[in-house]
């Protein structure tokens, strides 16, 4: 079992069981009460030298040994390759909505001028895929220190 099919298995039995457990359910929200996700680019793309992606901030950071753990955001949840299967996750697991931010080191690489056609289309595509799902999405443009 892949650990993507896995994690979808986790999930499921946790919402099921949290919500027996709180004793809540769908009906004890506003109808127009919508149930989603997010992610956080940084947290979620990985491929950090992949198609004309230049280093953020927090790769600077990161790559400085600044994080108790060593950790970096290099692979993180590989969002960059698997945007498609976790799309479907989220749409299967029975969410309306998505939230998403922009890596503008991947989407303008050079923090000003020309944007990357890759970068560009990376994001086009996640939002074809929201569509193709039926989800409500918005896109996170600021807050915090860019990455």
């Amino acid at each position: 079992m892949g650990a993507t099919a896995f994690l979808y298995i986790l999930l499921s039995l946790w919402v099921q069981d949290a919500a027996a457990i709180l004793g809540f359910t769908r009906s004890d929200f506003p109808q127009d009460f919508v149930f989603g996700s997010g992610t956080s680019a940084y947290q979620y793309e990985g491929a950090v030298a992949e198609d004309g992606r230049r280093p953020s901030f927090w790769d600077t950071f990161t790559h400085a040994g600044k994080m108790p753990d060593q950790s970096t955001g290099d692979v993180t949840a590989d969002g960059y390759h698997k945007y498609k299967e976790d799309i479907k996750l989220i749409s299967d697991t029975g969410l309306e909505a998505y939230r998403f931010s922009i890596s503008w080191s991947r989407l303008i690489p050079n923090g000003r001028g020309a944007v990357n056609p890759k970068g560009l289309q990376f994001y086009n595509n996640i939002i074809d895929e929201l569509v193709k799902h039926e989800l409500v999405f918005s896109l996170y443009v600021c807050g915090g220190l860019v990455g």
